[in-house]
């Protein structure tokens, strides 16, 4: 007995054969949820960030790690393809899909690390404008999938964002000198914003000492928060100019402060010069940790003798 057809088939079985018919077309079209992805520059020691000189470098690089959610299996002559947009615009997830930022790349699995990736292309196709505003800039990344190379039945399968951080600290002050053995503590104070100076959150700050005599180097501190920081590896007896200034997070770096010095307190000393000063104010104490009791305060007082002549000489 011959079969029946779809037309003569009981109703029930013919919405699932029509099921069964159209499960391959739905997998295919099904909507996924883009995987993330990161960029780090390559003169950048945080992801995810690029200053004033990298956005408008020729040269300057970004490395792109994406974890998309391909569907279906990546196979081979598959492509990748990279893009960026506005934060408000985000990432093109139908119609026609934009232009990538660079050549469109084979894709080898849904976990894939991308070199090479110009950062002012990245700028450029999100319209980021002057790499010299005062504002930060965030921007999106993403990652399209050309299933065979082709632009038809692609997905977006991959997103993340990136921050231009375009934005300048305000420059610095200088609210004092302490002078050490071979070392400067600089009291640093944060400076007051302005129209084009902007960036007040994870701003450092160096310190640079110039020697005012014998024509050595300018020496400058590592970076720190606003406080106290030490300009160290100075030559004892020789009176500096310091100045400060300060860096955002991602390396643009702010006007120089107003300097302070040469004066005694822009001068190190060795501990000797201070017991000296010490003694020739007139104190008593032997100095020295193993006098015990009131001798172990010589330091103190010998710093309290060099804070006289300060105070004397002003």
């Amino acid at each position: 007995m011959g079969g029946l057809s779809l037309a003569e088939s009981p109703p029930m079985l013919r919405r699932a054969t029509l099921l069964l018919c159209l499960l391959p077309g739905a997998a295919l079209a099904q909507a996924t949820t883009p995987g993330t992805t990161s960029a780090l520059v390559t003169t950048q020691g945080v992801s995810g960030l690029a200053n004033q000189a990298e956005c408008s470098s020729t040269t300057s690089t970004a490395t792109w790690t994406i974890g998309s959610s391909v569907t279906p299996v990546i196979a081979n002559g598959d492509r990748y393809r990279l893009g960026a947009a506005t934060q408000g615009a985000g990432c093109t997830s139908s119609g026609t899909i934009p232009a990538g930022i660079s050549q469109d790349l084979t894709a080898t699995g849904a976990t894939q690390v991308v070199t090479g990736v110009f950062v002012t292309a990245m700028a450029a196709t999100a319209s980021v404008g002057s790499c010299t505003q005062a504002s930060d800039v965030t921007i999106a990344l993403c990652v399209y999938y050309l299933p065979g190379g082709s632009t038809t039945n692609w997905q977006l399968v991959s997103q993340g964002t990136f921050v231009f951080q375009l934005a300048v600290p305000p420059r610095p002050r200088i609210n004092g000198v302490t002078p050490g053995d071979s070392q400067l503590s600089v009291a640093v104070v944060a400076g007051d914003t302005t129209a084009t100076e902007t960036a007040t959150r994870s701003v450092t700050y160096r310190v640079t000492c110039t020697p005012s005599t014998g024509g050595g180097a300018p020496v400058t501190s590592g970076s720190s928060n606003v406080g106290r920081v030490i300009c160290g590896g100075l030559t004892n007896s020789i009176p500096y100019t310091v100045t400060a200034q300060a860096a955002s997070q991602a390396g643009n770096p702010g006007a120089v402060s107003d300097p302070t010095g040469p004066d005694a307190s822009t001068t190190p000393l060795p501990f000797l010069d201070f017991w000296q000063v010490y003694k020739g104010q007139g104190g008593v104490e032997q100095g020295g940790c193993s006098t015990g009791g009131a001798g172990a305060l010589a330091p103190a007082l010998a710093l309290l003798g060099l804070l006289a002549v300060r105070r004397r000489r002003s």
